[in-house]
């Protein structure tokens, strides 16, 4: 059966694997200068990234609407051909609106469109989109496929570091500006691990340098997954590929790590989260 499958952008994979299985992401919508600018498609990641850094404020976004979907959904069935077309979301406790949005547009196709709730975001979300399409290729069928995702999102581990505070006092979540000043005096990195079914909790804060804080990530992954188990990896950040580098190569001996994939974060969570933000994301292999 040919399949497609849309996403919204929360999702974390290297571009060209998005490109090669023709995934259509349906991006967040930002509004600066007066005007609104559909993330990756009207500003490139990078150039999101620098007018975050020169900004004082977060510029406010917004989620993909059901006509969004509805779109592309009909474009894949008309255009490309597809028999059948996985709509893949975001956890519905982290963007309740986006996961709505999924299932209000996939309504309209009735049975030709299957809605997945990954529980989770960033390279999970990629990790499952990369999943169903390699089950296909095998010939596995699509209410087959459907389930063994619903099974091995059980078993994923996210955890993310945030190396400055500065996007969450500008988006206002941290009102204090001394708190702000003194949690860089003294070098706190939040880290937080995504709890089933997708809700973010933050660890005790700790005072990291940079090469501590990909050390705790990688610790919490090593602490909290089964030894047993042989993982695929993304790791997904904001302008630090020294972490990044330290992750891979403790992961790979601590671990058994099948493949990995390194990739910009998207700029809907490295928004919240700036500039050095590492994401750790680890799925079951098959």
């Amino acid at each position: 059966m040919k399949i497609g499958v849309i996403t919204d952008s929360a999702a974390d994979l290297p571009e060209e694997l998005f490109e090669k299985h023709n995934v259509a992401i349906i991006p967040h919508v930002v509004y600066f200068d007066d005007k609104y600018w559909k993330l990756g498609v009207d500003i490139s990641v990078n150039d999101f990234y620098d007018l975050i850094r020169k900004s004082d404020l977060i510029p406010p976004t917004t989620n993909p609407e059901p006509s969004d979907f509805a779109e592309k959904l009909k474009e894949g069935f008309d255009k490309h051909g597809y028999e059948h077309i996985f709509s893949v979301s975001v956890s519905s406790e982290l963007s309740g609106s986006t996961y709505h949005s999924h299932r209000i547009a996939a309504k309209k196709f009735k049975d030709k469109v299957t809605v997945i709730d990954t529980q989770s975001a960033s390279g999970v979300q990629g990790l499952i989109i990369l999943k169903i399409f390699e089950l296909n290729s095998k010939g596995v069928k699509v209410d087959e496929i459907e389930k063994y995702v619903n099974e091995i999102r059980k078993d994923y581990f996210l955890d993310v570091g945030f190396h400055t505070l500065d996007n969450v006092y500008k988006s206002g979540r941290l009102k204090s500006k001394i708190v702000l000043k003194l949690t860089k005096a003294i070098k706190i990195k939040p880290v937080a691990i995504m709890e089933k079914p997708g809700i973010l909790q933050n660890t005790l804060p700790g005072f990291f340098t940079n090469k501590s804080m990909a050390k705790r990530l990688s610790n919490l992954a090593i602490k909290n997954v089964d030894k047993t188990v042989s993982y695929d990896l993304v790791i997904s950040h904001v302008e630090n590929k020294e972490g990044v580098d330290l992750i891979i190569k403790k992961l790979c001996k601590k671990l058994k790590i099948h493949r990995y994939f390194v990739t910009p974060a998207s700029p809907i969570i490295g928004t919240s989260t700036g500039v050095g933000t590492i994401i750790l994301s680890l799925l079951p292999s098959e």
